[in-house]
Parts: C-alpha cells; sequence; structure tokens
C-alpha cells in the first residue's frame, strides 16, 4: 500500500455573488473622538496628543487653580516648542532649495556669457 500516492489540491472556492452587508447600512461612527485619548485623572485630565501627554484643565470645584494654571502653560510651551521646530525644519528646506536654485542659475549665467563670447 503507497503511502505518497494522494497529491494535496486544495478545493475551489466558488465566486461571491453577493456580499454578505447588503441589508445592513454602514456604521456611522464618529471617528474623532477615537483618535485623542482622555485620561481622567483626581484634579487633571490628560489627552494624548500628537505622542505628547498634554494636561487639560478639568473643572473642579475646589481644586487649586496654580497647578492647573501652569499645566496649561507648560502644555501651551511644549505646543510652541513644537511649532518652533517644525517652522525650523521649514526653513532649512527653503534655504536648502533656495541654494540649489541659485547654483542652477549661476550655472546658466556662465553658459549664457560662454556662449555670448563665442
Amino acid at each position: 500500500m503507497p503511502i505518497f500516492t494522494k497529491k494535496f489540491s486544495p478545493k475551489v472556492v466558488p465566486p461571491r455573488t453577493q456580499r454578505l452587508n447588503i441589508g445592513c447600512p454602514p456604521p456611522q461612527e464618529d471617528l474623532d473622538d477615537f483618535r485623542t485619548i482622555r485620561l481622567n485623572l483626581v484634579d487633571k485630565q490628560l489627552c494624548f496628543v500628537d505622542g505628547v501627554w498634554m494636561s487639560a484643565v478639568k473643572a473642579t470645584t475646589g481644586g487649586t487653580a496654580g497647578t492647573a494654571g501652569s499645566g496649561t502653560a507648560i502644555d501651551e510651551l511644549l505646543k510652541m516648542k513644537r511649532r518652533i521646530k517644525t517652522l525650523e525644519q521649514e526653513n532649512n528646506l527653503y534655504q536648502v532649495k533656495l541654494d540649489v536654485l541659485l547654483d542652477l542659475l549661476t550655472e546658466n549665467v556662465i553658459e549664457l556669457n560662454s556662449i555670448k563670447d563665442q
């Protein structure tokens, strides 16, 4: 009795004739609610924005106002630092583009001067 006579062949799956969710409407969820992660603590609310936890002031009846204000100032400082960093990167990119354009312009001027001399 031979052991390996039968070869493996997968069954052919028939194509689908209709979709499974024809009778069901697509879900209408607001995905923006899932993009921001919020962590509620006793006197603070932290939000995860752009890879950094930022504190959002939670309305409390008898909390300390000084710590809530300083948390918001720190968050604003972090946002401003991040904005400065992106603007510096854009500025560096524009400087490189300007250098390349000036190099191209000088090459073309040199070529034009050599053609005029001939």
